[in-house]
């Protein structure tokens, strides 16, 4: 009877290091894919920001040419 007591607690802590394992590898897919997003929202502001300046100083009564 201990025996097989202690062979389904061995199995069952074979399956939760397993579960552990596949967790740990979705955590670190997610934490690449955050700094990744992170990363290109930043370009996305930085040129955001770079075409804001450029309709600045662009004037709002100017005419298209062919006017």
């Amino acid at each position: 009877m201990k025996e097989n007591h202690l062979i389904d607690i061995e199995t069952k802590l074979a399956y939760l290091e397993d579960t552990m394992q596949t967790l740990n590898d979705i955590l670190v897919r997610q934490q690449r894919d955050i700094e990744r997003l992170t990363a290109r929202f930043t370009e996305v502001l930085e040129r955001m920001k770079t075409a804001e300046s450029a309709a600045d100083n662009t004037t709002i009564d100017e005419r298209p040419p062919h006017y």
